[in-house]
């Protein structure tokens, strides 16, 4: 009855949720106003949730200038651009599938989010064993603000640069615009339907236009991307928390109980039911959260993987083409696509990383059970920690690309090589 008086206070305070109660980086959240889309007691517009009618006004307007951007490739042009912008514009498209995935799963889902935001609280394991560790959750919850608000600010730097140097590079061209027979250089360099001298003389019109994709896309990219960093570190912190509750279960027992329950055979045998109860029920409700966050997140995590591999592979193929070009290249546009590299680079192996600490966590939790001391338990104690054991093994769940790929480090060493081989086949063609 007391752990459910627990779990209904959880429930109960939900809807007041405190930076210093959760082991996420609710501070960025809030600011971001990334929190607002979940949480229930958001303002309301005709019962909707005014976030998510501002998001899909803004998706709207998005795909309008997007689609609007095409249309250069379906009609006539009289100007020829170089195969590096037709790069940047398919980087663009590939990273607005992605952001328009992930923003439209977090409103469609927004209440599994918020359901998910439980497992994040520091009480969110109830049992005396699991409290006793706490500590690693503390520990597991500074190094995830740390690395999210380094994420989130060298993202923030990176698209500033995306949108600051074509105006840079406007200010140190001296060109008249009535007089130029090429296009000014823009964020994406969008094809518009429009001439080369109606660009020009309305730069900055389709400049504003690309600057507010740029801006969706960092938050729709980033804040999802941090996000699902700081709950898998909850997710680590927590199963290497039940790990070590499953430890220290019998382990800690007074001479006084050890002295009444030896028998004929003058070995020690104790009662561990209510521990090893305790702690079977802080795992199936950390399981239910894990599989609600993995129901969540699979098709955004495989499409992440999929389209940073691939934009990682299509910046690598762009970086030899301007390294390995006669013509002269903007250092400015060098430097863009080495910052975007950078960023998909560490976010996919973020990725990978922490899925695979999560496979391996979840598999410590069955040393954790072998480690504790059930060769002084009773028959009934042994029984249920049986059958943890064996609800524990049919409760695994791993997220893959295909049938037979898990998504881990090993996933991300492939694509690194897909990267280099690129480049070694790139430069063994130019030098021939």
């Amino acid at each position: 009855m007391l752990y459910l008086n627990r779990i209904c206070t959880n429930i109960d305070n939900m809807s007041s949720l405190k930076s210093n109660e959760v082991a996420i980086n609710l501070k960025l959240f809030k600011v971001f106003r990334f929190y607002h889309i979940f949480d229930p007691n958001s303002g309301k517009l005709c019962k909707f949730n005014v976030y998510h009618l501002a998001w899909y006004i803004i998706n709207c307007v998005i795909g309008c200038i997007l689609i609007y951007g095409l249309l250069g490739y379906f009609t006539e042009m009289e100007d020829v651009i170089d195969s590096i912008f037709h790069i940047q514009i398919m980087f663009c498209y590939l990273l607005y599938s992605l952001s328009l995935l992930k923003i439209i799963t977090f409103l469609y889902k927004a209440n599994n989010i918020w359901d998910l935001l439980r497992v994040t609280r520091i009480n969110f394991l109830t049992s005396t064993q699991c409290q006793a560790h706490i500590g690693i959750l503390h520990k597991h919850r500074n190094k995830s603000i740390k690395i999210t608000n380094l994420i989130s600010g060298f993202a923030i730097v990176t698209t500033l640069e995306w949108i600051l140097f074509p105006l840079v590079l406007r200010l140190l061209s001296k060109t008249d615009a009535s007089h130029s027979n090429k296009r000014f250089e823009n964020i994406f360099n969008f094809r518009f339907p429009v001439t080369v001298c109606e660009y020009n003389n309305y730069y900055f019109i389709f400049y504003i236009m690309e600057s507010f994709i740029a801006i969706f896309m960092l938050y729709a990219y980033v804040v999802t991307d941090v996000f699902f960093i700081s709950v898998c570190y909850v997710i680590i912190a927590q199963y290497e928390i039940i790990k070590r509750a499953y430890e220290i279960v019998n382990c800690e027992q007074t001479s006084e109980n050890n002295n009444e329950n030896k028998n004929h055979n003058n070995i020690i045998v104790n009662d561990c039911c209510d521990d090893l109860i305790s702690i079977v029920m802080d795992q199936q409700n950390h399981y239910a959260k894990l599989r609600l966050f993995y129901s969540t997140y699979k098709l955004i995590i495989v499409s992440t993987v999929v389209i940073n591999s691939g934009s990682i592979i299509i910046l690598t193929y762009a970086s030899v083409v301007i390294f390995t070009s006669p013509e002269t290249i903007p250092i400015l546009s060098i430097v863009k696509l080495i910052s975007a590299f950078t960023y998909m680079f560490f976010v996919l192996f973020f990725l990978c990383y922490l899925m695979e600490c999560i496979n391996n966590k979840i598999e410590s939790v069955q040393l954790g059970m072998y480690s504790c001391n059930w060769t002084a338990m009773n028959i009934k104690s042994k029984k249920l920690l049986l059958f943890s054991m064996r609800m524990h093994n049919a409760n695994k769940l791993m997220i893959k690309t295909t049938p037979n790929n898990i998504i881990n480090l090993q996933l991300f060493n492939s694509v690194m090589m897909t990267s280099y081989n690129i480049v070694s086949a790139m430069v063994n063609t130019r030098s021939k």
